[in-house]
């Protein structure tokens, strides 16, 4: 692993998607999408689903605070660093220069953005509003960073092109809300490409004990070339803070 960690391995590299959602409801809650709801930033304020894409878009980087990077002293974040596929599924990411609630667009297409990092920053320190990705084409925000994360919070990957994916772990957390025991499960699915979603894995949290559990696999479980992954969860109650991610390992064919 610490080879893979220092590029000392030709065409293995890793990725660790990890992703909270403080606002997730039971799957048979009216607001809520089959089997649960999907662990990253957008869940958050009543959205329900990360929307798969269905065509490469450029993507429109804003701020709900214009100090990111807009006008005024710019004491939140400057820059935010892109990560995603293009549209023949190929790795790619770019540096994007933000400009407070004013759209900027990325220089690239995206198929799909499976990551954001806030770059450089004012006095501050970190972003002071909520930055969102949302495609010209269609609206749909595809990545998202809560105010003061600096990066995106996602449990959400697509395998790139000419690669194979191999999950050795996964995990989820849940939160401790209000004093009361709360549970849930949260469930690793994956989607081939023009396929359904199928679940991988579950794991059961409760936030009296079982507040934090991590599967490791032996053999690992393999994904393929541009096969879609994410973590959803099933909570008791409504408005449950919940967490989860997993770990590949990624090997070129």
């Amino acid at each position: 692993m610490l080879r893979i960690s220092r590029g000392g391995i030709d065409g293995v590299t890793h990725i660790n998607k990890f992703g909270r959602n403080p606002d997730c409801d039971p799957a048979a809650s009216a607001t809520a999408v089959p089997v649960g709801r999907d662990i990253w930033d957008g869940g958050i304020a009543g959205a329900t689903a990360w929307v798969p894409p269905t065509v490469v878009r450029v993507h429109n980087l804003a701020s709900s605070n214009d100090e990111d990077g807009g006008a005024g002293t710019d004491t939140g974040a400057l820059t935010a660093k892109v990560f995603g596929l293009d549209g023949n599924y190929a790795l790619q990411e770019e540096t994007v220069t933000l400009n407070g609630t004013t759209d900027a667009p990325t220089a690239n297409s995206y198929f799909m953005i499976h990551r954001i990092e806030c770059l450089t920053f004012g006095s501050a320190g970190r972003n002071l509003g909520a930055i969102e990705a949302t495609a010209v084409t269609d609206g749909t925000v595809t990545a998202k960073v809560t105010a003061d994360m600096s990066q995106t919070l996602m449990a959400i990957y697509q395998i790139p092109a000419a690669h194979k994916g191999y999950i050795t772990s996964f995990y989820g957390d849940i939160y401790r809300s209000g004093g009361a025991t709360k549970f849930a499960n949260n469930f690793l699915m994956s989607q081939k490409d023009g396929g359904g979603w199928r679940v991988r894995d579950s794991i059961s949290l409760g936030s009296d004990a079982a507040n934090s559990v991590h599967r490791r696999y032996e053999p690992y479980k393999t994904l393929e070339a541009k096969e879609l992954v994410k973590v959803v969860s099933d909570p008791s109650a409504v408005a449950q803070d919940i967490g989860g991610g997993f770990d590949i390992i990624l090997v070129e064919d």
